[in-house]
């Protein structure tokens, strides 16, 4: 990679940004503008840095890269410069490798209790960087979560109003107290959180549900929300709760991955 655009993807990459790089990994000897190895850089808002060549076929792939950064998967495709009526007809082809970079994931877990101590570790397993909030200093303190990367203390939803939020923050809601949990949960549900959790049972979440409905909250934005969050594992204890919502969190991250055959039923032939 050319040293600028480089020292610019780890510039991104320090910022938490998420972005695409394309390389053109071949092209015909004549009639491409540039050859193999050019490289071009998307960022999640569209913005471009390098260059495989311009026109419309760096526009495709320009499309191309934004729907990599969503999807999180890589793509190789083919161009070619035989044009229709208005198009470049100069000839040629190019193959581009597009490979997806998403920003740091921000894992906010607001509580600290019993449940979000394992529920922290997991999340630096799973390479988020790790913050906790809670109103309690005897419990969001540097003794008992040593290895998070910030600890806030106070109220849980005035604080975590003031984060930034984004499609790579995902929020796990699990106080000492079901008003705490639904403030939090109201001042997170409109925002792009990637993931939004709320510990619960089949009554608090009507009780939620029910309350934000009547605040206005469209039922698209109540979709979004995991409550109660987790996945069915038959879990008891603090440890297997966490690994029961971090589970479900590796699942939404790795949505377009999911389905792989290994997990789809037998068909005959395989019984």
């Amino acid at each position: 990679m050319e040293h600028e655009l480089l020292v610019k993807a780890l510039r991104a990459s320090e910022k938490g940004r998420s972005y695409a790089v394309a390389t053109l990994v071949d092209s015909t000897i004549k009639g491409t503008p540039r050859k193999a190895g050019a490289k071009m850089i998307v960022l999640e808002d569209g913005a471009l840095w390098g260059s495989i060549g311009g026109g419309r076929n760096e526009k495709a792939v320009q499309k191309e890269c934004l729907k990599a950064i969503k999807s999180g998967k890589p793509s190789f495709l083919t161009y070619d410069y035989f044009g229709g009526v208005g198009q470049s007809v100069c000839g040629g082809q190019i193959k581009v490798f597009i490979e997806p970079f998403r920003g740091t994931r921000h894992f906010v877990i607001c509580g600290a209790g019993h449940i979000a101590l394992p529920l922290s570790v997991l999340g630096k397993m799973l390479n988020f960087k790790v913050t906790i909030i809670d109103n309690r200093k005897e419990f969001a303190n540097p003794n008992r979560f040593p290895h998070v990367d910030k600890i806030i203390v106070g109220d849980h939803a005035r604080k975590l109003s003031k984060l930034s939020i984004d499609q790579n923050t995902y929020i796990m809601v699990v106080t000492q107290g079901n008003e705490y949990d639904f403030e939090c949960l109201r001042a997170a549900i409109n925002t792009d959180a990637g993931y939004l959790g709320v510990i619960s049972s089949r009554a608090k979440r009507v009780k939620f549900l029910g309350r934000l409905k009547k605040m206005g909250i469209s039922q698209s934005q109540l979709n979004r929300v995991k409550i109660p969050a987790g996945v069915d594992i038959g879990a008891q204890t603090p440890e297997e709760i966490a690994i029961s919502i971090a589970a479900e969190i590796v699942a939404v991250k790795n949505v377009a991955f999911l389905g792989t055959d290994k997990f789809k039923p037998k068909g005959k032939s395989e019984e």
